[in-house]
């Protein structure tokens, strides 16, 4: 296959359209990409977080465009970032790479990683992190072969499995069960009141 001939840009309010377009191309389904899932791969939804990547200034958004058409064919999304448990070590974390389904394996992923790799440069950092969906094997194969070695495993659970796993009752029956708990406390300490001023009469008479 021929390398393709593309310029590596941070992306602009341009661009969101075309992005879009790039993004919604990539069967995010199959995680034949880098990255984590879309939540609501809505396009309206999309806009709006690809503008507000470009905007907040804690994430760089890099696109790759076709030098001859001016065609976005990939993305890349990077941002500061430490690993490691108690020693951090500053790292440049590419959390999203895509690149357009027709368009790959022509170079377009790693010159958006070398760029990855200038940014590290520049921010005088010596390790780059990458995320990859853990079902693609192709994009894990593919950051194998750049030399990326695994570092952690990440699982995820929702809170309604981890109750139901870890047998935590409901929000409605946590809430009764604490005003139950509240209740009997409050009982405990007018009983426990009531049995001091008691006491205290007694030995107020036998006096």
């Amino acid at each position: 296959m021929s390398r393709a001939t593309v310029r590596v840009r941070p992306a602009d309010q341009a661009d969101v359209e075309a992005l879009v377009t790039l993004v919604t191309s990539v069967d995010t389904k199959s995680g034949v990409f880098s990255g984590r899932g879309l939540s609501d791969p809505g396009i309206t939804h999309l806009a709006t977080r690809l503008t507000e990547i470009m905007s907040e200034g804690s994430r760089m958004l890099l696109v790759a465009a076709d030098d001859q058409t001016g065609e976005l064919v990939g993305l890349l999304v990077a941002k500061m970032d430490e690993i490691g448990a108690i020693d951090l070590t500053p790292a440049v974390h590419v959390t999203h790479l895509l690149v357009a389904p027709a368009h790959r394996r022509h170079g377009v992923g790693r010159t958006l990683l070398a760029a990855a790799v200038h940014l590290a440069d520049e921010r005088g950092v010596d390790r780059v992190l990458a995320t990859a969906a853990s079902g693609s094997r192709e994009a894990n194969r593919y950051l194998a072969r750049l030399g990326f070695a695994p570092l952690v495993v990440h699982r995820v659970a929702s809170t309604a499995t981890l109750r139901r796993s870890l047998g935590i009752s409901d929000v409605s029956e946590r809430i009764a069960l604490l005003r139950r708990a509240r209740l009997a406390r409050s009982q405990r300490t007018v009983a426990s009141t009531r049995a001091r001023g008691l006491v205290g009469r007694s030995i107020g008479r036998g006096a």
